[in-house]
């Protein structure tokens, strides 16, 4: 195990702090470790999917690879939320639906080499219009495809986002 001799935050924005540490190694070393600060918030990804079996893939920009990537509807669950409920605030802040019925299938870190935080995956089923304001930076294009479809697009290429793809993952696996 490694140990933590000293931390000092070197960098804070509102979307994200960097914190330094200075840690020794199970052989003596002592080195620094940079990490993000975890403040007890997570983050969701919510696969929609209608009565007829269609399923939600949006698609939005995303400014570092400077394209429109598929993703399902999520983001981040402040720490002082319930995690159900944030899951619908987010799908009706992005998708202007609401879900009766939201199941935890799946959790995963989000990158456990700089994070403690988690994605947690929800199947939301029995779908209603409701929607709350969206955030300013999302332009968001939503799709409703087959399983067969989004299976296709995975195998193509066309989806390249490794949220949607690790909760794809989990779905599936549950069925």
């Amino acid at each position: 195990m490694w140990k933590k001799m000293s931390s000092k935050e070197i960098f804070s924005h509102s979307r994200l702090t960097l914190i330094e540490d200075e840690v020794e190694l199970p052989n003596g070393i002592k080195t620094t470790y940079l990490k993000f600060k975890d403040d007890g918030s997570s983050a969701g990804t919510i696969i929609c999917k209608r009565d007829d079996g269609k399923i939600l893939v949006q698609k939005e920009y995303s400014y570092p690879p400077n394209q429109k990537l598929f993703q399902f509807p999520g983001g981040t669950i402040s720490a002082d939320e319930d995690l159900k409920e944030g899951i619908n605030r987010e799908l009706m802040e992005e998708a202007d639906l609401k879900a009766n019925n939201l199941e935890l299938i799946g959790e995963y870190l989000v990158d456990n080499r700089r994070s403690t935080a988690k994605f947690y995956i929800f199947l939301a089923t029995e779908l209603e219009e409701s929607s709350l304001p969206a955030d300013e930076e999302e332009d968001i294009e939503s799709f409703w495809f087959s399983e067969q479809e989004i299976d296709e697009m995975i195998a193509k290429g066309q989806i390249i986002n490794c949220h949607l793809i690790a909760a794809w993952t989990f779905y599936k696996l549950k069925k």
